[in-house]
C-alpha cells in the first residue's frame, strides 16, 4: 500500500474498540470501582450500582428510608460521577430497592492469579484506561478458550 502512512496501535486499537463499545458504556462502568470514594461511607453501605443503561446509571438501596434520602442527593451524586469519569455519561440515576449491600473490601488489593496459558507477548500500553480494556478482552479470550 504504497503512499499510505503507517499507522499507530493506539489508532487501530481505538477503531476496534469503537466497534465493540459504540456508545462508550464500557468506561461507565467504571463507577463500580469508585462508587464508595464519591458517595462516601455511609451512602456506599446501604447503595451500591446494579446497572447501567443507555445514561441510566440503577443504583440498589436496601430500604425505603434510604431510597428517599438518595432522591434529594441525586443530582449531585450524578455530576460527582460524571465529573470523575471525565465526561457525562450518566444522564440519570434510577433508584431501587434490591435488600442487602455488599460491602466492599476495605482498600485491599485484588491478587489475579496468572493464566494457566501464557497468552501471546503484547507490547507495553502506554494508556492505563486502554492496558486495562485489553487485558481485560484478553482474559475473557482466554477463558472462551478453556470452554470450547
Amino acid at each position: 500500500m504504497a503512499g499510505q502512512r503507517p499507522t499507530r496501535v493506539n489508532e487501530t486499537l481505538e477503531r476496534v474498540l469503537q466497534r465493540y463499545d459504540p456508545h462508550r458504556r464500557m468506561k461507565a462502568y467504571k463507577v463500580w470501582t469508585f462508587w464508595a470514594d464519591e458517595v462516601g461511607k455511609s451512602v456506599a453501605a446501604h447503595a451500591e450500582p446494579a446497572g447501567f443503561r443507555e445514561g441510566v446509571l440503577s443504583v440498589r438501596v436496601d430500604s425505603p428510608t434510604w431510597m428517599q434520602e438518595l432522591q434529594f442527593q441525586k443530582e449531585s451524586m450524578r455530576d460527582r460521577l460524571n465529573q470523575r469519569l471525565g465526561e457525562p455519561l450518566i444522564r440519570d440515576i434510577y433508584f431501587v430497592s434490591g435488600g442487602k449491600i455488599q460491602k466492599a473490601p476495605e482498600k485491599q488489593e485484588i491478587v489475579r492469579t496468572a493464566p494457566k496459558a501464557k497468552p501471546a507477548a503484547m507490547p507495553r500500553i502506554r494508556d492505563a484506561e486502554l492496558a486495562d480494556v485489553f487485558g481485560r478482552l484478553a482474559q475473557a479470550q482466554a477463558k472462551n478458550r478453556r470452554r470450547d
